[in-house]
């Protein structure tokens, strides 16, 4: 980002602080919706980043809302959001789905049989009628660096056991099955993949459909489009992508009444996202130099709790001063535990208290998704702003 506007923020805002910039969300969007085929339609996926101003942008852009909680509604809500929001996730609860019913929520993705009585039960008691989607977990391993479906997961019917016992289990009052849900996993890593991972899903709903006899209006079939997390590399080339998506939704009988939809997360809002940090201290202890900065996993745990901790391919910019040389360092946080480290063993440019680093692309998956109350540090602020005059 800006080195002006950087140190400006800080001085507004205190140290340390997230900065999206809100005309990266939208180049992220225009580039997004212009690589799948005609006429689908795209959902944002919350958790990778409830901010409003960023779900907002994106609303702006016809992008949907896809909400697994109670919160992620409100910042639903905060966007703008009103029409064509699905309630997903596993673990729906009846205050979950209720409020989201109160909120006019009239689409669900259903998970098991158990999730579909709890989302009939509470359309009823809500004295209204759901359309839902089945999420399938196919048999088939996927292409993705983490795998939520084609593995034995909490995620979705099982495929074999949905077929074997839908028919009786679903028939169930308040709810219009109307179309599958597959989701393969997150960071695939090429358009090929891409297309394979599209591929086997509607291979998976047209299988679906003819078992159950359902009639499928809607077929998501997820997304996994990647970004760079924490770390400078050269984006992914969605080159060739649209073409490769229409000729397999083109390919599927489902095709001829369906409509097609897709979701993502990471690849709207992550390279919306700068994390701004101050060192705080530079010291020696043996043979190693450890940098001391004003955030750390608290902050940008990197889903930390999942071991997914980035402490290898973390890139840092410095904001203050350009400096010559090159030493190798650890980078820890604040926090009064070892496991407060960004990075280990990486060489950079001698750093200073006072220094001003950015931590680039971590618009998704940041805040949210780090060890917040660890410690009880104050949350950073979270400013939007746009990289360009809004009107250009």
């Amino acid at each position: 980002m800006n080195i002006a506007l950087a140190h400006k923020l800080i001085a507004q805002h205190g140290s340390p602080l997230y900065a999206y910039d809100l005309a990266s969300v939208s180049a992220r969007a225009d580039e997004l919706l212009s690589s799948l085929p005609d006429r689908a339609r795209l959902y944002y996926s919350f958790k990778a980043n409830p901010f409003p101003a960023i779900a907002s942008t994106l609303r702006e852009h016809g992008i949907l809302a896809e909400i697994t909680s109670t919160g992620e509604l409100d910042a639903a809500l905060a966007a703008g959001y009103r029409d064509g929001m699905v309630g997903g996730g596993p673990g729906k609860t009846m205050r979950t789905l209720l409020k989201m019913l109160e909120h006019g929520v009239r689409k669900f993705s259903c998970e098991s049989f158990q999730d579909a009585k709890r989302i009939s039960q509470a359309a009823q008691e809500a004295g209204v009628e759901v359309s839902a989607v089945i999420r399938v977990n196919p048999s088939q391993a996927p292409d993705a660096r983490l795998a939520m479906s084609g593995v034995e997961s909490q995620f979705g019917f099982d495929e074999a056991l949905l077929i074997a016992e839908a028919k009786p289990r679903l028939a169930l009052p308040g709810i219009r099955w109307n179309g599958v849900h597959v989701y393969f996993g997150t960071q695939v890593a090429s358009v090929d993949a891409l297309r394979r991972n599209t591929e086997c899903a509607l291979a998976t709903a047209e299988r679906v459909a003819e078992n159950l006899s359902i009639e499928v209006q809607t077929v998501n079939v997820g997304g996994g489009f990647p970004w760079p997390y924490a770390h400078e590399a050269p984006p992914p080339s969605l080159a060739g992508l649209k073409q490769a998506l229409t000729e397999a939704w083109q390919a599927s009988p489902l095709s001829a009444a369906a409509s097609l939809a897709f979701e993502s997360g990471r690849f709207l809002c992550a390279s919306s996202g700068t994390l701004l940090t101050t060192v705080l201290d530079v010291k020696q202890a043996g043979q190693k130099t450890f940098v001391v900065l004003d955030t750390g996993i608290h902050h940008l745990g990197g889903m930390a709790g999942l071991g997914r901790i980035p402490r290898s391919a973390m890139t840092f910019h410095n904001l203050t001063a350009q400096r010559t040389g090159e030493v190798t360092v650890d980078i820890a946080g604040p926090l009064c535990s070892p496991l407060d480290c960004l990075a280990r063993g990486i060489k950079l440019p001698p750093l200073e208290p006072g220094d001003v680093l950015a931590i680039p692309n971590v618009g998704a998956y940041g805040l949210t998704a780090s060890l917040t109350r660890f410690l009880s540090h104050e949350l950073p602020p979270e400013i939007p702003y746009f990289s360009i005059p809004h009107d250009q």
